[in-house]
């Protein structure tokens, strides 16, 4: 589903970690490598959209990842009465999509038990797995946001 919203939508993206590299994806619509990640639907808390954008756009199920928060104020996680506990995100921010839609986005760290991944809904020109040095030549080159460096830095220090 597309945008949701007129001016801003929530989303759900993750940096995920395996063997000192993480996996991004190179955007169809943005041309850029980033992160795996997507709209939040109306039927949707953020780890359920979480976890479908990553099965749409890698391959990677549920069970192949562990979040990390990175937070010391943790909860114990489940249901607390009617509320279910959400992870705490590691960066949340807003960021234009063009020049007239924002994207709040919750940005988790997660793990991957293997590196097998695929594009499974042809969502992404490519996909794969890239080292720290990788990241900083595409980001040099223009192919990658700031932002992704950044955050790919902290994931890769923090996993």
């Amino acid at each position: 589903m597309g945008h949701i919203h007129e001016l801003y939508d929530f989303t759900a993206s993750a940096f995920i970690v395996n063997d000192q590299r993480v996996l991004l994806i190179h955007h169809k619509k943005i041309g850029k490598w980033l992160q795996p990640g997507g709209h939040i639907e109306l039927d949707e808390d953020p780890l359920q959209a979480l976890y479908r954008e990553i099965k749409e756009e890698t391959g990677l199920t549920k069970d192949a990842l562990s979040i990390i928060e990175t937070t010391q104020h943790k909860r114990s996680r489940g249901k607390k009465g009617n509320n279910k506990i959400l992870p705490l995100p590691f960066d949340i921010n807003v960021h234009p999509f063009n020049d007239t839609h924002k994207h709040i986005d919750l940005c988790y760290l997660l793990t991957a038990s293997h590196d097998t991944v695929v594009n499974e809904e042809d969502k992404a020109h490519d996909i794969g797995w890239f080292t720290l040095t990788e990241i900083k030549r595409l980001t040099a080159r223009g192919l990658a946001f700031p932002d992704t460096l950044e955050l790919a830095t902290f994931a890769l220090k923090y996993a």
